[in-house]
């Protein structure tokens, strides 16, 4: 090895992992475990492999972890509460470091899962991004889509990668006249239980104001050819703004009867 060469971190503190780190980190934390135990057996590995494996440590001494708020004084552990108060830990119900543990082994495990989510995200759509260019640039080729909207498939289309744009809108002053025009037509034509259903709720309880900005986009779907009604879909369209775009990032794997099935990426769907 060179006078150049990194200096394997041997001397690197490998830290115990905490509760609710990922599979991933606990292989690697064994993995690692093993190499520091036999040292003198890593000798004849390369510069590149010696940085990526200082980079491993360097990875697991990032991971985030929701620590027990505790401190040793003289020889004692006290636990700290929300008001700074240290408490001795003999003094302690023990049912509270049960809940305590728990709470910080989901916390340590979303933090982990929401830095991982936050990197694909953010590598989804650069990667996507810079193939879109390259595409243009070399190819003349543009990815399936519209609008922002883009759809990479595998080879074998296996896979599926949508980048999807969508609007967000919101309501101005001009939905006063909206809501009016509508109850002029209500009064004029016989509308049916389902329509007053879907502008009760466009009008119900919401986060703005009382209006639900998606119901109002599922009323102006309808189509009634009556002249109240048109003018009232027509103040809708005055109310609403845009006030911003969002990205999505939806990826598919093919099920065996051809149709693609969106694999879910949000604790609810799992």
């Amino acid at each position: 090895m060179t006078a150049q060469s990194p200096v394997f971190p041997f001397q690197a503190p490998l830290l115990p992992l905490p509760s609710g780190a990922p599979t991933l980190a606990k292989h690697l934390h064994a993995m690692l475990s093993i190499i520091r135990r036999h040292g003198p057996l890593v000798g004849g590995l390369s510069d590149a492999e010696i940085v990526k494996t200082a980079a491993a440590f360097a990875a697991l001494a990032e991971l985030p972890a929701a620590k027990a708020s505790v401190e040793v004084l003289n020889g004692k552990v006290y636990w700290r509460d929300e008001d700074e108060t240290l408490t001795l830990e003999s003094m302690v119900k023990p049912h509270r470091f049960l809940e305590d543990e728990f709470v910080r082994t989901v916390v340590t495990a979303a933090l982990s899962t929401s830095m991982t989510l936050a990197r694909l995200k953010a590598l989804s759509f650069s990667e996507a991004q810079a193939l879109i260019d390259t595409l243009a640039a070399a190819h003349g080729v543009k990815a399936g889509g519209k609008a922002g909207n883009v759809t990479f498939v595998s080879y074998d289309r296996a896979f599926k990668v949508v980048i999807a744009v969508q609007e967000r809108l919101t309501v101005n002053s001009k939905i006063v006249t909206a809501k009016t025009a509508l109850n002029e037509w209500l009064a004029a034509a016989d509308a049916g239980d389902e329509v007053r259903a879907l502008i009760n709720a466009a009008f119900g309880l919401g986060d703005q104001d009382g209006v639900r900005v998606a119901e109002l986009v599922r009323l102006k779907r309808l189509v009634i050819d009556h002249p109240l009604w048109k003018a009232a879909m027509a103040a809708i369209d005055d109310a609403l703004e845009v006030a911003g775009k969002a990205q999505y990032l939806r990826v598919y794997q093919r099920a065996p009867d051809g149709k693609y099935v969106q694999i879910p990426l949000d604790l609810a769907s799992v």
